[in-house]
């Protein structure tokens, strides 16, 4: 029966029904995805360990001086996947302003975090930084064998532009998605910053270089 089928009224009995329980707040958190819950925002120097600890596990290719390099120079383009206080993701993405694209060289989750739509979620705010700094595209480049990499980009819209090797012998897959800088919100209350000062930056690499260097996952 229809829930607005009134031929059989029912017969309302005579006591009160029972109160409803109120839902605690910390019930209604609970039943947020992760994905919902993680907050995505400009890296800085407290999530330098996080961010080599993940590169360490998840780029065995990468190197110690060019992590080192980005960390000191470009933090700006550091984006962390923040859950509390635990870093669950981060992403690079850096703005060439010579052809409009902002080229994403490493995206990572947490392995203990994954299969829960975190990955979309940072797929996503890919097109918001692409508005902030205002580019026309995002560009990027993904391992043959990474299916399920692959299928995520496919998903979100990007297109293939063809397979090629790099330096190092890797098989990879290019891929484009062309984004007019209107088609996404802000992806913080701000536009991003652009690169540190010269100053600030040598100040990273002292302590980069004089203390950081010998504790980072990457060195070992």
């Amino acid at each position: 029966m229809l829930l607005s089928d009134t031929t059989h009224p029912l017969e309302m009995p005579d006591r009160p029904a029972p109160a409803m329980a109120p839902v605690h707040p910390l019930s209604a958190q609970a039943s947020r995805s992760l994905a919902e819950q993680v907050v995505i925002e400009p890296a800085g120097l407290r999530d330098w360990y996080s961010i080599c600890e993940m590169v360490a596990r998840n780029f065995p290719l990468e190197t110690e001086q060019n992590l080192g390099y980005w960390l000191c120079h470009q933090l700006p383009y550091f984006r962390v996947a923040r859950l509390g206080d635990k870093v669950v993701g981060f992403l690079h993405a850096q703005p060439r302003r010579d052809t409009g694209t902002l080229w994403v060289n490493m995206l990572a989750v947490d392995e203990r975090y994954r299969q829960r739509g975190l990955a979309h979620r940072m797929v996503e705010h890919l097109d918001s930084i692409c508005r902030d700094w205002r580019c026309q595209r995002v560009g990027l480049q993904c391992l043959t064998l990474n299916v399920a990499a692959l299928n995520l980009y496919e998903c979100h819209g990007y297109a293939r532009l063809g397979e090629s090797t790099t330096e190092l012998g890797l098989h990879v897959v290019s891929h484009v998605k062309t984004l007019p800088v209107t088609d996404a919100p802000r992806s913080c209350p701000r536009p991003p910053m652009a690169l540190d000062g010269r100053p600030l930056r040598l100040l990273y690499r002292l302590f980069y270089l004089t203390w950081f260097r010998s504790r980072s996952p990457m060195s070992h």
